[in-house]
């Protein structure tokens, strides 16, 4: 299961690091990167085990929380940050959905 992880970390820092490459150094883009992910990945893994439900929805609400992280770390708008939210997550499940990671 934390294989998962992993694949998220894969997948998703180095999208982090074509948003934010300007405005970090990368150290912090990374270790930043690791901690939005590992915290909403494990709500994620957990609500979806012990309760179901739509994992769309649950995967709109956890770009939406990463968005906020993103928007809380780095100084940029909410338009910009929800954008880093959402193409994360999408690139990230639709890889899982088709089954290429």
């Amino acid at each position: 299961m934390w294989i998962n992880l992993l694949k998220t970390w894969l997948i998703e820092i180095p999208i982090l690091f074509l948003f934010l490459w300007k405005i970090d150094r990368p150290i912090n883009i990374l270790w930043l990167g690791l901690l939005i992910s590992a915290s909403t990945w494990t709500f994620l893994v957990y609500y979806w085990y012990n309760f179901g439900g739509n994992i769309f929805l649950l995967e709109l609400l956890v770009a939406v929380v990463e968005g906020f992280w993103v928007r809380s770390l780095w100084k940029t708008s909410w338009a910009y940050s929800l954008l880093i939210g959402f193409t994360c997550n999408a690139v990230s499940f639709g890889l899982g959905w088709l089954g290429w990671v």
